[in-house]
């Protein structure tokens, strides 16, 4: 009985890396031909012959390219947010790290070379908010920065959510108030994580 669930747990494992594999292909695929075109004119044929899949493979994963754009975009605003090894500065330094947030994190001149934030591309990241929101909440717990009670994953959500919205709805000449009501919110909201 033992070996049958050891046996099942090491197919699991041999599945779920080869799921990982088909599902980094698709991304690298589509990343390699948002590039070159717009999603409106990517096709699946096309999408899975850069990949080295069939399309049935890929339909087992996503219903179709805007579904896989959705989850691109998750993934890539998690990319980003890694490279920039900007959290540490998250408690540390909140003026600091709402500085970045604001000028280069969402700063269009900065997304510019960005497939997924070139202007044609824009109108398919109606989800934007709930992805950054999701990947700021996932790193700062995942790093140990603040503990993953229930209440702390609320404060992150309505923090990052609310800062999504300004930033979006008000011009750059907002900026510098910007920058410190998110670091007073910051303050204010994680007193303990700043040993306030």
């Amino acid at each position: 009985m033992e070996e049958k669930a050891k046996k099942s747990r090491d197919t699991q494992k041999k599945t779920d890396l080869r799921v990982r594999k088909t599902k980094r292909a698709i991304y690298n695929a589509l990343m390699e031909l948002l590039k070159k075109k717009n999603l409106e004119n990517i096709t699946v044929l096309e999408l899975t012959e850069a990949a080295e899949i069939n399309k049935s493979t890929f339909y087992l994963h996503y219903s179709d390219i805007f579904d896989l754009y959705q989850e691109a975009l998750g993934a890539h605003i998690k990319e980003v947010l890694v490279q920039a090894d900007i959290l540490k500065y998250l408690f540390s330094d909140p003026v600091r790290f709402s500085t970045w947030l604001v000028h280069d994190f969402w700063n269009p001149d900065n997304m510019r070379n960005d497939p997924f934030f070139h202007d044609s591309n824009l109108v398919y990241n109606r989800t934007l908010s709930y992805h950054i929101c999701n990947a700021f909440t996932e790193e700062i717990i995942a790093e140990g920065l603040i503990e993953p009670s229930r209440e702390n994953v609320l404060k992150l959500e309505f923090f990052f959510t609310g800062i999504a919205f300004i930033r979006h709805a008000h011009p750059k000449e907002d900026d510098s108030a910007m920058i410190g009501i998110i670091a007073e919110s910051m303050q204010f909201l994680f007193n303990d994580e700043m040993g306030d």
